[in-house]
Formats: structure tokens, sequence, C-alpha cells
């Protein structure tokens, strides 16, 4: 493939790409009808523009393109995904760029060169989280819940980087079975945050 992996590390683009990725994306370990092993990279939402706004982000940062369509779903909104298989790729964005592969739902966390990059990369990687794994609130608090503690941990790490807010994390038991972890931020600070992203990503917002 005709990129730099190095140069890519420090892309806006690529934290973008990524954080969208770690919410609402994966890496399955699917086989087909023969057994053998297939490696599709997958992006699923029921915003669309969200799907677009990866498909587009996937053809400018590795110049590929995937498909999108849509599965109707009975009484349920239009689930809209994005699909590209290729070795080479999964492997990429699975060795380098630190996305795990398989069920992630436990082992999701922050890319270690996103945590140790620049506050842009953060920034960039906090946005793309948030509009898929994220919540902004009616009152406009933003909340982040995850049954992966990593991620709440690298989360609470990079808000007190940026932007010096040290948040507690919150733990609950659902169904006195599976543990999950919650990051809540309060008006004041969610405003704060939002006031910082890049103009250009504002629309997706809305």
């Amino acid at each position: 493939m005709n990129f730099d992996i190095n140069k890519l590390k420090s892309s806006k683009e690529l934290a973008l790409f990524l954080g969208m990725l770690a919410g609402d994306g994966c890496l399955p370990i699917n086989h087909n009808g023969g057994g053998y092993r297939i490696y599709p990279i997958c992006f699923y939402n029921t915003n669309k523009q969200y799907v677009e706004l990866f498909s587009d982000l996937f053809s400018r940062l590795f110049g590929l393109d995937g498909k999108i369509r849509g599965r109707k779903r009975k009484n349920k909104l239009i689930l809209w995904e994005f699909q590209k298989y290729s070795v080479e790729l999964y492997q990429i964005i699975n060795k380098d760029f630190e996305i795990h592969c398989g069920k992630k739902a436990l082992n999701v966390k922050i890319p270690s060169f996103i945590l140790k990059g620049s506050d842009e990369l953060k920034k960039q990687f906090f946005f793309g989280l948030l509009i898929t794994d994220g919540g902004i609130r009616k009152t406009g608090s933003i909340i982040f819940h995850s049954a992966s503690k990593q991620l709440i941990q690298d989360l609470q790490g990079l808000i007190n980087d940026v932007w010096v807010i040290n948040k507690p994390i919150k733990s609950y038991l659902q169904r006195e079975k599976f543990r999950s972890y919650q990051l809540n931020l309060n008006k004041k600070e969610s405003s704060i945050i939002l006031s910082q992203l890049p103009p250009w990503h504002n629309p997706v917002l809305r």
C-alpha cells in the first residue's frame, strides 16, 4: 500500500477515523463458507452522515473505497454499514494503529500514539469517539459509557491532558453480571470542550 504509516500517525484525519472506528467500528474475525479467514473492516451507524464521513476518511487516508449499504430493521432505524475487505490494511489497523480485532467491547482503548501525540490529535480522536460511542444530553452535558475500563481510563487522561478537567470514573454492575464504566462532563465542561473542537466538524454534531 502506498502510504507512510508513521506519517499517518501524525494525521488529524487518521485520529478522527480511529476515534470513530473505536466507537462504532470493528475488525471482526470471520470466515467464508469454505472456512478460510476473511478480513473485513466495518463501521455501523444509524446516522448515514457519519458512515459517509467514515467512508470519505477511509478513501482519503488509504486510497481505497469501501461499500455502504443500508439494512432495514423492523421497528428500528435503518442501520448503515461501511465495509471493506483487505488483509493488508486490516493487519495495519490492528497492529500499527492499535485497534483490537475480534470482540472488542472489553478490549478497546485509545492508541498509545494518540495519547502521546499533540492536543490536536487528541481532540480529533475525542470527536470521533463522541459522535459514535458518546452522547450529548439535551441539557448540554456529555456522557461516555463503556464496558472497557481501559477506554474510559484513557479518555479520562486525555480530557485532563487537553482541557485540564479531571473527572472521576463511575462503575456499574448491570444485571449483577456485567461491569461497565461511565464518565460524565457537566454542561459547563462540555461547552468548553465542544467550543474547541475543529469548526469544520460542527455540522456533524447537529
